[in-house]
Order: structure tokens, then C-alpha cells, then sequence
């Protein structure tokens, strides 16, 4: 309550680093790789901004929030000009910034074929699940859950991407939406494997995003 006539509105997340998290993923994602997109997923505990494209050629992860590399520096240029980008490179600790003045956890970086921002909600912290990213409560990893949970999770992967192949190879025109809603997994999960696929050889976008097809190569 302030005592105004008007409520004021406070936000899950601030808005500010939702806002510099998309035009991030606008600005760096990979624009040639044919049939992925960049994905907003709202979760009970997080949302996740994902881009295909990973993190540009010539930084690394020891760098990512300390220099400043452009992918596409059209986008980027353009951006700046119409104040939606105010300063290059300072995107990311103004996002750390934000979620600490609001009591959040700091953000969680994925990097790979993709590259993938986690912003946790207050739920996250209200239900009593404030934990590191990819830790399960009251167990620390070690080296056999590391290798167990490595194991696993390539198996789980391989046999949706052979999956991928069979449905593709089924009806060439199928879309990422029909292939997630048909293998049960998200969006990002089905361009993530499509991205792996065409990385190696196995798989070929023919024509555009719209009104292209899905090329297996045997």
C-alpha cells in the first residue's frame, strides 16, 4: 500500500530483465539454421528464453557478461538506433542486477547448440525450492551421479531423435509443433535434437522455414 488512489503494480519477475533477456536472444541467435527458433517456455518455477546458435564465435563461457561479441551486427545496430538496446555488451549483469534488487536467484546459463536463459520465479523461492540449477535438494553430485545422470540423458536423447527421424520420414512436412505434441517433449526439445541432426549430416531443411519440408539423409 502507498497511500495512492492508483495501485502499483509489482511484477513476478522484473520486467526490465524479461525485456533485455528477449532482445538478447533477438540480437545472438543463429538466423541460418533452418527450422529453429527463439522460444519464450513459462514453467511453475522459471522461464526459459532459448535461442538456436549458442554462444557467437570468439567468446567463451569465461567471457559471456564481461565482453561484448555481435553475431548479427545489423540487428544489433538497428536496435541501438531505436533505444532498445542502450549499451552493448551490459545486457546480462543488468539482468543479474535486476533479479538481485527483487530478491531473485541469479540467472542460469545454458550453452550449447542452443543457448538458454533461466529467470526463477518468487514461487521458486515461496515454496521452498531454492536451489543451484541442475542439483537435486539434499544430494550432492558426485562422480557416479554425474556419469548416471550423463548416461541417462543420452539415451533419453538418441532414441528422441530416432524417433524424430521416423516421423519426418513419414511425412516430410510435419512441423516442430506436431512433432513435440506427438513425442510429448517441448519445442525447444524437438529443435534442439533437429539441430543436432542437421549438425550431423542426418537431417536437411529443403526451402523455407514456411512452406519447406524435412530431407532425411540415410
Amino acid at each position: 500500500m502507498t497511500g495512492t488512489a492508483r495501485r502499483n503494480e509489482i511484477y513476478e519477475l522484473p520486467l526490465d530483465a524479461v525485456r533485455e533477456a528477449v532482445i538478447n536472444a533477438v540480437v545472438h541467435r543463429d538466423y541460418f539454421l533452418a527450422g529453429s527458433h527463439t522460444v519464450i517456455e513459462i514453467f511453475d518455477d522459471r522461464v526459459e528464453i532459448s535461442n538456436p546458435g549458442g554462444l557467437p564465435r570468439g567468446l567463451s563461457e569465461k567471457d559471456f557478461g564481461r565482453r561484448a561479441v555481435r553475431r548479427n551486427q545489423l540487428v544489433a545496430s538497428l536496435l541501438h538506433r531505436i533505444d532498445f538496446v542502450e549499451n552493448m555488451g551490459t545486457g546480462i549483469n543488468k539482468i543479474r542486477n535486476l533479479l538481485k534488487a527483487a530478491g531473485l536467484p541469479a540467472p542460469h546459463f545454458e550453452f550449447g547448440d542452443f543457448y538458454t536463459i533461466s529467470l526463477y520465479r518468487k514461487q521458486y523461492i515461496s515454496q521452498g525450492k531454492e536451489k543451484a540449477p541442475g542439483k537435486t535438494p539434499g544430494k550432492t553430485p558426485g562422480k557416479g551421479s554425474g556419469k548416471s545422470s550423463g548416461k541417462s540423458s543420452g539415451k533419453g536423447s538418441g532414441k528422441t531423435a530416432d524417433r524424430i527421424i521416423k516421423l519426418m520420414s513419414e511425412n516430410s512436412l510435419t512441423t516442430i509443433p506436431e512433432l513435440a505434441e506427438a513425442l510429448g517433449v517441448t519445442t525447444r526439445a524437438i529443435e534442439k535434437q533437429i539441430s543436432k541432426l542437421q549438425k550431423n549430416g542426418q537431417l536437411k531443411r529443403i526451402g523455407p522455414a514456411k512452406g519447406g519440408y524435412w530431407q532425411v539423409i540415410h
